[in-house]
């Protein structure tokens, strides 16, 4: 029998179309079609949308067999996983609620029977970082009363509890590939690691011991097929190959990926204000990157706001939706509170007056934009010629200050000296996007957004 597997493509749905002609081709009753995570992503109308339900639609057009939940989807939120749940089979057997109880329809494994083998397929998602450190996705998750935990401990109870109702054990794991090489090495009775989140590409399977690790690269560019035959619950033979996937693409799929572009789009573009005029410049002083500057600063309570520029696309104007603020502002970045010295802060906004410096592409984690740009200011902040005042006073390189960004900015993607640990951030729910969307209606906001922060530009 066969076990086809993808990994991280990203809400690439078109490519998907590609798969279900292949499948209808090739696939049989008694193979296994699986995905190892970020299926899913909120680049996508159809997913944020339907709040992830597209995306369990489409999977079902596929015909998987199962799915594990990986970061992207666990971005979804609490109440958008318990529904996708519902309509597919969904698999995470180490993400809870934040109060470590179960997720509703979130399952932890599955049996199922093909070609008389009974398969425990176990899914895990995101607890570890690339070098181990433990709970390297909770801050953002609990923010949506989500954790994940040590996987190690889920999965051995998962084989333990079915131990009598299979033959093989598969783990779909959206762990990436460095962790997946310590589970095999740990859990020598997982036969089989499908992995993703490393969008790693195996032109060969990695062996531990008996355990086989594969995994096929990202956005469905190759589907992992995997041949193979069962003796005394493990591999004996088997066959492994990449099927680049260049198919022609199903026209009743890619109906399917129209009908749950049209079922987003009408949710999507209910107007949240009407004569919106917040006009954008990546390189300049603008209303709207104020106006997004003076939303941070009422988030929390904090010394002043900062954002760069990269975060927005274009200018709002006229009649803005949910949809148009997707549009104009796609990056996967939150509302972040961190603490900075002054001098941190002097050097950032010196870097951000360099020409040349902030029309690179600010490309980095979370970011979905096309141009690095400059810094803007909440309206208490004044950038003059000799130097930079908070609430009329000079900035103190030598002071503490708390300052609301984004998460980008936390991490000092392309503006280093801004860089905070995590663990002395405080992050909030939502993305920039949403911050700025829920305060559209405030007259308040739009008050002091023609207000000249800085008097010093490009």
């Amino acid at each position: 029998m066969k076990i086809y597997h993808t990994n991280d493509i990203h809400s690439e749905f078109e490519k998907c179309a590609s798969l279900a002609t292949y499948f209808q081709m090739h696939k049989t009753a008694d193979d296994l079609y699986i995905d190892a995570g970020d299926f899913c992503d909120l680049k996508d109308i159809s997913i944020v949308g339907t709040n992830g339900l597209a995306g369990s639609k489409l999977l079902n057009g596929l015909s998987c067999d199962a799915f594990c939940v990986g970061n992207n989807e666990a971005d979804l939120g609490y109440e958008a996983l318990k529904k996708i749940g519902y309509n597919s089979n969904l698999l995470s057997c180490n993400l809870k609620k934040i109060d470590e109880s179960d997720i509703e329809h979130l399952t932890s494994s599955l049996l199922i029977t093909k070609n008389n083998i009974r398969f425990l397929i176990i899914g895990i998602s995101p607890y570890f970082k690339k070098d181990m450190t433990p709970n390297g996705y909770n801050l953002f998750l609990e923010l949506d009363g989500l954790k994940t935990m040590d996987p190690f401990d889920c999965i051995k109870k998962e084989i333990e509890k079915n131990e009598n109702n299979y033959d093989f054990c598969i783990l779909l794991s959206h762990s990436g590939f460095v962790i997946d090489e310590v589970i095999a090495k740990q859990l020598p009775k997982v036969g089989l690691i499908i992995g993703g989140h490393s969008h790693t590409l195996l032109k060969e399977p990695v062996f531990i011991e008996d355990t086989m690790i594969i995994q096929c690269g990202e956005y469905a560019n190759y589907i992992g097929c995997l041949d193979f035959e069962i003796v005394d619950k493990k591999i004996s033979s088997f066959n492994y190959s990449l099927i680049a996937n260049d198919f022609e693409k199903d026209k009743d799929f890619l109906k399917l990926i129209e009908d749950c572009r049209k079922d987003a789009l009408n949710e999507l573009s209910k107007p949240l204000i009407y004569n919106c005029n917040l006009d954008y410049d990546p390189f300049k002083e603008c209303t709207l990157m104020n106006y997004v500057c003076d939303c941070l600063y009422e988030e929390s309570d904090c010394d002043f706001a900062m954002a760069f520029h990269g975060i927005m696309n274009y200018s709002l104007q006229g009649n803005i939706s949910l949809m148009d603020l997707i549009e104009c502002s796609p990056s996967k970045l939150n509302p972040t509170r961190v603490v900075i010295k002054g001098k941190q802060v002097r050097e950032a906004i010196k870097l951000s007056m360099d020409y040349d410096y902030i029309h690179q592409s600010g490309k980095g984690p979370g970011f979905r934009g096309t141009v690095l740009g400059t810094l803007s200011v909440s309206h208490n902040v004044e950038i003059n010629e000799k130097e930079i005042l908070i609430d009329g006073k000079v900035l103190n390189d030598s002071y503490d200050y708390v300052v609301m960004m984004d998460d980008y900015l936390q991490r000092g993607t392309c503006y280093p000296t801004l860089a905070t640990p995590d663990e002395d951030a405080k992050f909030f729910k939502g993305f920039i996007r949403d911050c700025v969307g829920k305060n559209l209606k405030d007259k308040k906001y739009f008050e002091q957004i023609n207000k000249k922060r800085k008097k010093r530009n490009v």
